[in-house]
Order: C-alpha cells, then structure tokens, then sequence
C-alpha cells in the first residue's frame, strides 16, 4: 500500500501515461506538479521512484542529457490498474467507517435499553 506522497506522484504518472506506453518526466516538473500540495526534494523523489518500481507499479529508466536528469517511465500491469486499486480503497475505507458508526450506534441502543430494564427492576 503506498504513502500519501507516493499516491500523489502515482496519480500524476498514472494521469501522464494515460494512452502512452512511455512517457517523459524531469524531476522538476514532477516536483512542481506536486509542490501546492506537497513539499518535497529531489532526493525524496528519487527515493519515491525507486519505492514505485519496487512494489511494480512503474517501470523506468533514468537518464541524463545536457545536464538534466530524465526519467523514462512505463506503467505495468498493476500501475495500469491504479485507479481501479485506489477506488477499492476508498470503498473499503467507507464501508470500515460506517461499520464503526453501526457498531457505536447499536452500543448506545444496547446501553439504553439495558439501562430502562435495571431502572423498571430496581427503581421506584
């Protein structure tokens, strides 16, 4: 399961690479298409890169030419399918949610009724 900040570099690669089987990105435009909502360096990217190809959501080759570094990146089979894995999420996540708000919900009635029965038992 990725981070919060490599799902927002995924989402941008996965929203690039829609239709293309390859696709080019220097860390600068990465950086900046993510900088209004998160802050990271050029490190940390590379960092974040490596992490995508090791759980096999990207293949890429990196490159330099004329003193910039390139990233050549193809999505794979399960990088195809990151939309569709971070929507299952989100509706696991919902589901969890709403089974925690039945559960408390049903704890309050539980606690309310056993609560009126001890009351007409031992009350006046």
């Amino acid at each position: 399961m990725l981070n919060k900040t490599e799902t927002k570099v995924m989402s941008y690669i996965f929203a690039k690479c829609k239709g293309e089987s390859k696709v080019l990105l220097t860390p600068k435009e990465l950086l900046t298409a993510l900088m209004p909502k998160i802050e990271i360096t050029a490190k940390q990217l590379d960092v974040i890169m490596s992490n995508l190809v090791l759980d096999d959501y990207i293949e890429m080759e990196k490159g330099d030419k004329d003193g910039k570094t390139y990233f050549v990146v193809s999505l794979t089979m399960r990088g195809a399918a990151f939309a569709r894995e971070r929507q299952s999420q989100k509706k696991s996540r919902i589901q969890s949610i709403l089974w925690k708000v039945a559960l408390t919900v049903g704890g309050a009635v539980l606690a309310f009724l056993i609560g009126l029965m001890l009351n007409r038992l031992v009350g006046k």
